[in-house]
């Protein structure tokens, strides 16, 4: 086999998990399992290695101690039921509830009070001066960051409602 057709595996010794032979499931206790051949793992987890390009490729799946087992090179190659476990799970590790409006933003002694309204409902939270707290990604879309480390995103800030935008505009 040539080093073309080899891929990237061939230089970085990585194990892309197969659709066919992984199976993913979510146990009655809420964790997510995995089957590969007669290897069966009570309980791994889901790391993104791109989390804000390519949400849904390159996963990296582990044991509990951490130990790589293998990697997903596209969630949507396995089935149906393996990946409905696998976005419950990314889901829960990479919680960011998405801001839909910004009620109030207050900049008071170097952090920043926010009042939003986000898909899980309303929130007040604080963070830091805007060069610590707001993150652009690409596309309008921001990360903010809260002083305990909650997550938040704006999908895309171009969108929000004017007043939103009056808000925000200064801090990004």
């Amino acid at each position: 086999m040539d080093m073309e057709a080899e891929g990237v595996s061939a230089f970085t010794n990585i194990n892309y998990l197969d659709p066919k032979e992984a199976i993913f499931a979510t146990t009655d206790g809420g964790l997510l399992s995995l089957q590969v051949g007669d290897r069966y793992y009570s309980k791994v987890d889901l790391y993104q290695a791109f989390p804000f390009s390519l949400e849904h490729q390159y996963l990296s799946v582990r044991d509990e101690n951490g130990e790589e087992i293998g990697m997903i090179k596209d969630l949507r190659e396995f089935p149906p039921q393996s990946q409905k476990a696998i976005r419950t799970e990314l889901n829960w590790r990479y919680y960011a509830p998405k801001i839909i409006r910004v009620l109030t933003l207050k900049d008071e002694f170097g952090h920043l009070y926010w009042d939003v309204e986000t898909n899980y409902g309303f929130r007040k939270f604080v963070t830091r001066a805007r060069d610590e707290g707001i993150y652009p990604i690409a596309d309008g879309r921001l990360l903010i960051v809260d002083m305990t480390g909650n997550r938040y995103e704006i999908e895309d800030y171009r969108r929000l409602d004017a007043k939103s935008l009056r808000f925000l505009e200064p801090y990004i």
